[in-house]
């Protein structure tokens, strides 16, 4: 794509944000996303018109409505991990985290570590398998270093666009202001981001289908989810009623955009340290209303927060400034960055696949042996090659 070719599809990606489709994209938070009707009574216009606009903001901004799904009722735990690769072996590293499982999403990252920045729901009674995982991977040279962090559920904040300029067509930052409301906002940690007591199994192998395709795409109609899952309407509607809902397995529903394109964007996970628990809620308390943070979850037992970004590369060193403001006021221990790269990068789910006779499957045995082939199979190849 030439430099005239992006031009044109930044000024198209803001024309698409007008109020009709603000309106819209708001309403598909507050609203079960399936349900045009309730949608379109919202926003006070006819349905016809309301679905012909979700679908062309799906084409051209990238518009993706998802279900929330509360893995930790799935008994699934989950990790971040930020991998270093050795210099040329990128792709080495990539189908390592890939070829492993359980991953729920992938991109490649630059910066502090230079290689992948991945996410896994891994099953909670072998936990540190997982851990050993990489362990070996660093010892037989498939990455250099990594970091690796037990979390929360992720958070998504939802979009508003209280600070849309749609005029100008632009996003108004408020940083001071922003630092008054983390200064003055509760020190009492959200219940989303308490350490999870246990990790009960609360799903059987067909709810675990339905939430992985809800997940991918939750305006999946009944009908489409039953074609894909094999499924009878009647028990899609049975089991997403008495199921999904009320055993809140779908914790809510998440409309996921970038404010703004990403050509002039920088999309980033920050680790973040905090002085104590209380600094840490200050800050996560004032999150949930901010269009450039993407999610966030707490790591386990410890004052740290892993956010996600995305900022205009003009903003973007003011928000560094407000972290080293937060430092300057004993709010912050430390921080890093990634730069994540989105291309490429690949969206997992809900592993369903390695659920088998009511538990989960985990052989990273298997897995390390299978690692272990791939790297002499690299090495042997690069050897003919040269």
């Amino acid at each position: 794509m030439d430099q005239l070719e992006e031009l044109i599809r930044v000024s198209g990606y803001m024309k698409m944000l007008d109020q009709t489709n603000a309106k819209i994209i708001e309403a598909l938070s507050r609203h079960d996303p399936r349900n045009i009707v309730a949608i379109a009574k919202s926003v006070d216009l006819p349905n016809s018109t309301v679905a012909f606009r979700i679908k062309k903001l799906m084409k051209k901004i990238d518009l993706e409505v998802n279900a929330r799904v509360d893995f930790n009722k799935l008994g699934l735990a989950r990790a971040f991990v930020f991998a270093e690769a050795f210099p040329g072996r990128w792709n080495t590293l990539w189908d390592a985290l890939e070829d492993l499982g359980y991953l729920t999403y992938i991109t490649k990252c630059y910066g502090r570590f230079y290689g992948c920045y991945s996410i896994f729901a891994f099953p909670a009674d072998c936990k540190r398998k997982l851990k050993e995982y990489f362990d070996e991977a660093k010892r037989f040279k498939a990455i250099s270093n990594f970091l690796f962090f037990w979390t929360t559920n992720l958070c998504e904040v939802h979009p508003n666009f209280d600070s849309y300029d749609f005029k100008k067509k632009r996003w108004i930052f408020q940083w001071e202001k922003l630092m008054e409301e983390i200064r003055n906002a509760s020190d009492h940690l959200s219940e989303k981001l308490l350490d999870p007591k246990d990790y009960p199994i609360m799903a059987d192998e067909r709810d675990l289908v339905l939430l992985r395709h809800l997940e991918k795409n939750g305006v999946l109609t009944f009908k489409e989810l039953a074609k894909t899952a094999k499924m009878s309407p009647r028990n899609v509607a049975y089991r997403y009623k008495k199921h999904l809902i009320e055993r809140k397995l779908i914790s809510d529903h998440m409309v996921w955009f970038l404010p703004y394109p990403y050509q002039i964007s920088d999309i980033c996970s920050f680790v973040i340290e905090f002085e104590n628990e209380k600094a840490l809620a200050k800050f996560a308390n004032s999150l949930d209303d901010k269009v450039f943070i993407l999610s966030y979850a707490k790591v386990l037992s410890k004052n740290t927060l892993i956010t996600n970004t995305c900022l205009p590369k003009t903003e973007f060193p003011k928000f560094m400034g407000l972290l080293n403001c937060l430092a300057e006021a004993h709010l912050v221990r430390d921080f890093f960055h990634v730069a994540l790269t989105l291309d490429p990068h690949k969206r997992g789910g809900v592993p369903y696949e390695f659920f088998k006779e009511g538990t989960w499957k985990c052989n990273i045995d298997k897995n390390i042996e299978k690692l272990r082939d791939m790297l002499e199979d690299t090495q042997t190849s690069r050897k003919f090659s040269l």
